[in-house]
């Protein structure tokens, strides 16, 4: 099984991977799971933040959320708008959603 939480080092920082960002786009949003809610908004890709080491994090680093758990939420919703730690004490840290759509890709 490919590890997806320590790829290799030319996988970081910036590495593109246009298979699973389409794969992403097909998964349900982990927020809308978590909270039990009826998804309406399209399923985007997020990059887990702190991952990036200056710049925007490897593909290999993001998760489903729908974009108004992703960006254009309200306070509170929205991972890039809300504190990461607040964020997470709702939805699950960014660590934990990661694992779960590694299980959800093997699964397609």
């Amino acid at each position: 099984m490919k590890s997806f939480l320590k790829p290799p080092l030319e996988q970081r920082n910036g590495y593109k991977d246009p298979k699973r960002l389409a794969a992403i786009h097909k998964l349900e949003c982990l927020a809308c799971k978590k909270i039990r809610v009826i998804q309406i908004h399209a399923t985007e890709a997020h990059h887990l933040i702190g991952y990036g080491i200056g710049k925007k994090a490897s593909d290999i680093f993001s998760i489903p959320l729908c974009s108004l758990h992703h960006a254009r939420g309200n306070r509170g919703q929205a991972v890039h708008e809300t504190p990461l730690k607040e964020w997470e004490s709702v939805y699950g840290s960014q660590e934990e959603l990661l694992e779960l759509t590694n299980k959800m890709l093997e699964n397609l």
